[in-house]
């Protein structure tokens, strides 16, 4: 029983990471999911009904996070809040972590995703950092 739990987990992990990549693992039914970084940008194509996972590098202690840019007639519908996990550093203040945003692809067409980093109480202030993605949904 214990191998076929280790078989598993290898599996969701080699569907997440080709999608990830652009693989066609990633698009095998309406649960399937791509995961996109900060540091991918670009394009990403996905199906009616699938999950997109953006992944930003944040650090709330210094009062920024990300927001994402406000679209009409969206493509995509937010699955609900940003999360917040902080990275792993044995107890040390300040290290970070990421920000973890889900879109689910509700209807065909293209859009530009966009967010920028910044601190909300700062509304004439440029974004520290902007990250945008060019998105189809078939």
């Amino acid at each position: 029983m214990r191998r076929w739990g280790l078989v598993l987990r290898c599996a969701v992990a080699t569907v997440v990471l080709a999608a990830a990549h652009g693989g066609a693992a990633g698009q095998v039914g309406a649960a399937a999911k791509t995961v996109v970084t900060e540091q991918m940008g670009g394009d990403v194509s996905l199906k009616v009904g699938m999950v997109l996972e953006v992944k930003l590098d944040a650090n709330h202690t210094t009062g920024y996070s990300w927001v994402a840019v406000p679209v009409a007639d969206s493509v995509l519908a937010r699955q609900g809040k940003a999360i917040y996990q902080e990275h792993a550093a044995g107890g040390m203040a300040g290290v970070g972590g990421v920000e973890i945003w889900r879109f689910k692809a509700v209807k065909a067409g293209k859009q530009a995703l966009q967010f920028e980093y910044r601190r909300p109480w700062e509304k004439s202030v440029a974004a520290a950092k902007t990250v945008t993605y060019s998105v189809t949904v078939q």
